[in-house]
């Protein structure tokens, strides 16, 4: 009896941790990277907005190289959102009070993914946003995706400012529903 009772928990732990692995198969990341550029004579304490064009999401691609399909995604979420000058050299994001980026899509509203608020004047040339826990599954199912980056500045700025924009997406798919 010992010894069937033994065999059971062993099967049962296995299956447990095999579903677990196969979960742990459904997750990926996803990277995107868009250029924006703040335009130089900006007014202090004006609203600003920019937008980056639309560009394709390749969903599809990734999807099936990371052994899934489009119906087996679960969630999708915004896990990191960074903001990195190229140029000028030396110039840092100090020049900002507060940032929000959004997302949108041809057949989705506009969603705000990432923002940062009291941007201190030490900041560097960096900048990682506070992302939101919002699900985009949506918007990188659709064929192309837009961002766009509204905020105030603080200072005035001389000079054009390029602007790469990295944003990273994990992906929970169930792969159970394959089984």
């Amino acid at each position: 009896m010992k010894r069937i009772t033994g065999i059971f928990l062993l099967l049962l732990l296995v299956s447990l941790s095999s579903c677990n692995a196969i979960k742990k198969l459904g997750q990926f990341y996803i990277n995107y990277n868009t250029q924006a550029v703040f335009p130089a004579n900006i007014p202090i304490n004006v609203p600003l907005t920019i937008s980056s064009p639309s560009f394709p999401t390749n969903s599809q691609q990734v999807f099936q190289n990371n052994n899934t399909r489009s119906d087996l995604i679960q969630s999708v979420t915004l896990n990191q959102l960074t903001l990195n000058i190229t140029s000028p050299h030396g110039q840092t994001f100090s020049f900002l009070q507060n940032v929000s980026i959004y997302i949108s899509s041809d057949s989705l509203p506009e969603v705000e993914i990432a923002s940062r608020q009291n941007i201190p004047a030490n900041i560097g040339d960096t900048l990682v946003m506070n992302v939101t826990n919002v699900d985009l599954q949506g918007y990188i199912k659709a064929s192309e995706i837009k961002m766009r980056i509204a905020g105030t500045t603080d200072q005035l700025v001389t000079s054009n400012i390029y602007v790469n924009v990295n944003a990273r997406f994990f992906v929970q798919a169930n792969l159970l529903d394959v089984l």
